[in-house]
């Protein structure tokens, strides 16, 4: 059996010390282009409030770290290396845009561990934050000349926005199918993890080839990422992750693990009768745990983790044909550890 409160501790550690790389020198570079680039008229606002959140409380900067390590693989004079780092402070804030967004439609309480923006100062300055979030990145992808990197994280975007509509008519669906579901989750999240990938790639003059490497390497790392994190939504206690737990099944969100006990005949005659009260009303915590007993039982746990593992074989490859670059070995590492329980 798969020990979530392991898994959790693990997924919270590794990213930051597998993205050790990436100098802190180079993430403060980072986050002075991210105040820059949210400046705003808004002091003494609600609005202005969550602008100067958003500006001095970036998380792991997992996006921009991934940036930076496929930018490694091309060019390494000064210029190319500065604009890396504009780049990097955009994608953050377009990442930061969309946790904001995403919080309101979810009605969340928590992100990271702390109140959600929408919670704090409300809907509509949450709103007009993240409105006004992203219109900077338009701006400052124009005034820096990033037109070409800036044409793959729109693409991102709207791919980002597709897929949570994707998953908004999904809800509490049982007949969801696991293509609509890597669909769903290949835009809300393993969009930006691409882009990011041949963001970097472009922006340092890698061959057409190796951006395509690079890229497709992102992809595998954003589902291992995102199907990862699905299983943390059966953690036992929301103070372990910082959200609530068995949000996304309360919410309707069918997961991998809820999708694989499905196709199951005998795991979808057992599981049924909760997702039916689920569309009901509120699963009780003892629901959960037997939600949780089933997707064990019919290996709906196991399952997800064996995507996460044909996915690592695929990234594990992928890094195997790039040529020598110092991020390499923290790559590897990295794909290893995710695909660790």
């Amino acid at each position: 059996m798969i020990n979530q409160t392991i898994l959790e501790n693990s997924h919270r550690k590794l990213m930051p010390k597998l993205f050790a790389c990436i100098h802190d020198e180079q993430i403060q570079k980072v986050k002075e282009y991210i105040k820059i680039y949210t400046q705003h008229p808004f002091a003494g606002t609600e609005t202005g409030a969550i602008l100067e959140e958003a500006a001095s409380s970036a998380g792991k900067m997992l996006r921009p770290r991934l940036l930076l390590m496929a930018g490694a693989f091309g060019k390494h004079n000064g210029d190319t290396q500065e604009r890396l780092y504009k780049l990097a402070a955009i994608v953050e804030i377009a990442h930061s845009a969309s946790l904001i967004h995403d919080d309101i439609i979810d009605n969340a309480s928590f992100r990271r561990g702390n109140p959600s923006i929408q919670s704090k100062y409300g809907k509509s300055a949450a709103i007009y934050a993240g409105d006004f979030l992203m219109s900077r990145i338009s701006s400052h992808v124009m005034r820096e000349g990033l037109t070409h990197a800036g044409s793959i994280l729109f693409q991102a975007v709207a791919e980002m926005c597709a897929g949570e509509i994707g998953q908004a008519r999904c809800l509490y669906k049982e007949t969801v199918t696991l293509d609509e579901y890597l669909h769903n989750i290949g835009g809300k999240t393993v969009a930006l993890f691409r882009a990011c990938c041949r963001m970097g790639a472009v922006e340092s003059g890698c061959s057409e080839d190796l951006a395509d490497r690079l890229e497709a390497f992102g992809e595998c790392l954003g589902y291992m990422f995102q199907i990862r994190d699905d299983l943390l939504d059966f953690t036992p206690s929301r103070t372990l992750i910082g959200k609530n737990t068995h949000q996304d099944v309360r919410e309707g969100i069918y997961t991998l693990p809820i999708l694989l006990t499905l196709e199951n005949p005998a795991g979808r005659q057992a599981l049924s009768p909760y997702l039916k009260r689920n569309r009901e009303g509120d699963l009780s915590d003892n629901d959960m745990q037997q939600i949780y007993a089933i997707l064990t039982a019919y290996d709906g746990i196991l399952g997800a983790w064996e995507y996460i593992h044909n996915y690592q074989k695929q990234a594990d490859s992928i890094l195997n044909s790039l040529p020598p670059a110092d991020v390499l070995p923290q790559l590897k590492s990295l794909i290893r550890k995710l695909g660790t329980a």
